[in-house]
């Protein structure tokens, strides 16, 4: 098993940089090696070409050699002994990290945030945005300019009680007992605004926010009275707050924490595919968001 870090072919690459040190934290936790994969056209079927053609391949591979150098170089000062590289032909490049997923039985496969995204957050660019939708593997998301701890010390499994809930909190589980880290379940509350413009909306708003918080604490309790070990039961917190940034911020978060939520209903088996509540946890955590695909038991991908 491998985990498997996106990392681009481009003369400024340096927004990788996150990407590269959560990749490094998650190879040092399993004990496995990193794939730093690069997706590349494909040569053209024609054996003939110009030499513009010829020397833009040139160049693509030389520039393509030096980052991949520079990742691996990286890598291992950080503490990964065994880092690799490949260099993978496709359409486009989620398609072509779809394939490495496969043929390197990526654990996790590992993407860093648009250059847009605000600083400490992650916001998804093109690339990121399809395999939200398509990933075999895991997706570990790195905020931009996040400041990567030496190991994650704790996963907090985002909980709605929903079927989705217990296959990432079992992701979660299956990971936890791998790295000795303890677990913690959130339920967030965003709070809104009330829809009608009077104090009777605002407390039918309330009402409902606090039906709904009530019936997911007694799933939250339920889980933690069932709970099998090895190891204490995990901590449970509600967090409340303005909108979904306020829900996010109102959890204590500590440097090596990492964020763990399932996909949506909606997408395939066996593929991540995030709904609109994970797109705005993910969009508005602090932290390295783990997003678990649709009927995942915690294991890896591949055979």
């Amino acid at each position: 098993m491998t985990v498997l870090l996106g990392w681009e072919a481009a003369e400024h690459g340096g927004g990788d940089d996150a990407a590269l040190q959560l990749a490094a934290q998650l190879a040092r936790a399993d004990g496995a090696p990193v794939v730093v994969v690069t997706v590349v056209p494909p040569d053209p079927v024609s054996a003939i070409a110009s030499r513009v053609d010829r020397e833009y391949r040139q160049w693509r591979a030389a520039l393509t050699a030096t980052r991949q150098s520079e990742a691996v170089t990286a890598l291992r000062a950080a503490g990964v002994d065994d880092a690799r590289t490949a260099v993978v032909p496709g359409s486009s490049v989620p398609s072509g990290l779809v394939e490495a997923a496969h043929r390197y039985r990526a654990r996790v496969l590992v993407l860093g945030a648009a250059a847009g995204a605000p600083v400490g957050r992650f916001s998804p660019g093109s690339v990121a945005e399809r395999l939200l939708h398509s990933s075999p593997a895991p997706l570990a998301l790195a905020p931009r300019e996040w400041p990567a701890p030496t190991r994650p010390t704790r996963l907090t499994c985002a909980w709605a009680g929903t079927a989705r809930s217990r296959e990432a909190l079992a992701a979660a589980r299956d990971l936890a007992e791998r790295w000795g880290v303890p677990i913690r379940l959130v339920t967030f509350v965003p709070e809104r605004a009330a829809m009608l413009p009077s104090e009777t909306g605002l407390r039918m708003e309330q009402v409902v926010s606090e039906e709904w918080a009530t019936q997911v604490q007694g799933s939250l309790d339920e889980v933690v009275a069932s709970w099998p070990g090895p190891g204490p039961a995990p901590e449970t917190l509600l967090a409340r707050g303005a909108g979904w940034l306020g829900a996010v911020a109102a959890v204590p978060w500590v440097p090596g924490d990492v964020l763990v939520v399932g996909s949506s209903r909606l997408g395939p088996l066996a593929r991540v595919f995030v709904g609109s509540t994970a797109t705005k946890i993910l969009r508005a955590a602090t932290v390295p968001v783990l997003v678990v695909p649709r009927g995942s038991s915690g294991a890896p991908t591949g055979s």
